[in-house]
């Protein structure tokens, strides 16, 4: 194999970057593409860990804010949209334990669509887990999703 030049695959580190931090993208499929594009395997999955992992604090920040948003705006569905989400992560949020990081970590962990980042930040924020505990299990999760997906991209692990 030759050897990678930063230069030269500007526009393949910047395509797999950005496509980590997509949502329901992330690192997950950035994989596949960085992969296809022949960039080196540990470069990429590094890549596309540390770049899906990046909206991470941001959705515990901004969740609830938009989610106030969404009932200030005067579009009927959006409000009631808000409203469900509320009342279904309120009903939930008693249950939260010890169990709820291994449900979050499996969630995250699982490469699979509207399983990542994203959506297990905005499910811990929602119910009001511990962003000291549910961060680094996001962080484990995403690894261990975009690890699976790295060693199902390359062969090493291939579905029967």
């Amino acid at each position: 194999m030759e050897s990678f030049v930063w230069s030269d695959h500007i526009g393949k580190i910047i395509s797999t970057a950005f496509l980590s931090m997509v949502p329901a993208f992330e690192g997950r499929y950035a994989i596949g593409v960085g992969l296809a594009m022949k960039m080196p395997i540990i470069f990429t999955y590094l890549l596309a860990f540390v770049f899906s992992t990046l909206p991470m604090p941001f959705v515990f920040w901004f969740m609830k804010p938009i989610l106030k948003w969404l009932y200030s705006l005067p579009i009927g569905f959006v409000q009631k949209f808000a409203a469900w989400v509320e009342k279904h992560t309120a009903e939930k949020s008693g249950e939260v334990n010890s169990k709820g990081l291994l449900g979050l970590f499996l969630f995250v962990a699982i490469p699979l669509p509207g399983t990542g980042v994203w959506t297990g930040s905005a499910i811990a924020t929602m119910l009001g887990m511990n962003k000291r505990h549910a961060m680094p299990v996001i962080v484990a999760g995403n690894a261990c999703a975009c690890l699976i997906t790295t060693l199902i991209s390359t062969g090493v692990l291939s579905i029967f």
